[in-house]
């Protein structure tokens, strides 16, 4: 047992450099095209901090473990909400009422009600993961034609342009190997521990899979904490991430066609409930502080406590 646990950890390390050299490599790429530090947010970083969680879904269904990924999916969406989001208020304030960050929260409510929408019938199919794929397509678009609005108002908001180097190149193509074979001795060493230790494949991707794949996003928050970098960064990590897990992630495990064996309601509902949450808050024009901090945190320890006693 205590080489799976060994193991298990190796391979977080080996998703967490994976995701570093990615995401890194990633943010240059949109500094050289002008992006903004919302749309880098949105789409650089909560692409490249999405990896771990696409990587570990695809190997997981591939070999059969349906479990792992949707544990690792609703997990990983908990965990950037109330452990990240949470985390990081205790250092920042985080302002939601910009009207970028009201969009973002309807978006991620619509894409959380077709999450439920997705786990309610009996499989997970080709139409579950069209509806989620049609859904990413058109916010790929609109925050594409938003950030092309933002430059056309102001070109040098951003400042300079980066050079891009091969080393860059070299670095992402890095980044994925590591992902995947990280990807591949997490899926491998999760369910084999899970049958050691008597728990459910779900529950050890929800708690530890998926707290291991949240890791980049919550190093990303941390250090843009530490850096004073725009809130906006953190916020839009956090929601863009949750939108690429439900949208790219779910959404590309279609062709697998697997059964879906639990119902998931309190994870379910707790999403839907901080989806109007986080809505009813940026139209308030709220600040998201150190109190607010308290209690995601706590609602996330909540609900681990809830896994481990399954």
């Amino acid at each position: 047992m205590l080489l799976q646990v060994f193991l298990l950890i190796v391979s977080l390390a080996i998703l967490y450099f994976g995701a570093e050299f990615a995401l890194e490599s990633g943010e240059k790429v949109g500094r050289f095209f002008g992006m903004s530090h919302l749309v880098i947010g949105l789409l650089i970083v909560g692409f490249g901090t999405s990896l771990p969680e696409f990587f570990v879904s695809q190997i997981s269904c591939f070999h059969g473990h349906s479990d792992i990924a949707l544990g690792n999916v609703i997990g990983s969406n908990i965990a950037n909400i109330f452990l990240i989001m949470g985390s990081a208020a205790l250092f920042v304030p985080l302002h939601l009422g910009s009207a970028s960050i009201k969009h973002q929260c309807l978006l991620h409510l619509v894409i959380t009600f077709l999450l439920v929408g997705v786990l309610f019938p009996a499989n997970f199919t080709w139409i579950s993961s069209a509806v989620l794929v049609v859904f990413f397509i058109v916010y790929l678009y609109q925050t594409f034609k938003k950030m092309k609005k933002e430059e056309a108002k102001n070109p040098h908001a951003n400042g300079e342009k980066e050079k891009i180097k091969i080393l860059h190149f070299i670095k992402l193509i890095i980044g994925f190997v590591f992902l995947y074979f990280g990807g591949e001795l997490l899926v491998s060493s999760g369910s084999k521990l899970g049958t050691l230790l008597g728990i459910s494949e779900y529950v050890i991707s929800a708690i530890f899979v998926a707290f291991g794949t949240s890791f980049p996003e919550l190093v990303t928050a941390m250090v843009a904490c530490y850096r004073k970098k725009d809130a906006d960064l953190i916020t839009g990590n956090v929601i863009g991430s949750n939108i690429f897990n439900i949208a790219f992630v779910l959404g590309s495990l279609g062709p697998y066609n697997f059964a879906i064996k639990g119902s998931y309601l309190p994870e379910l509902a707790t999403l839907v409930f901080v989806a109007f949450l986080l809505i009813a808050l940026s139209h308030k024009n709220f600040t998201f502080r150190k109190i607010g901090g308290v209690i995601f945190l706590c609602t996330y320890v909540g609900m681990v406590y809830y896994w481990q006693a399954l």
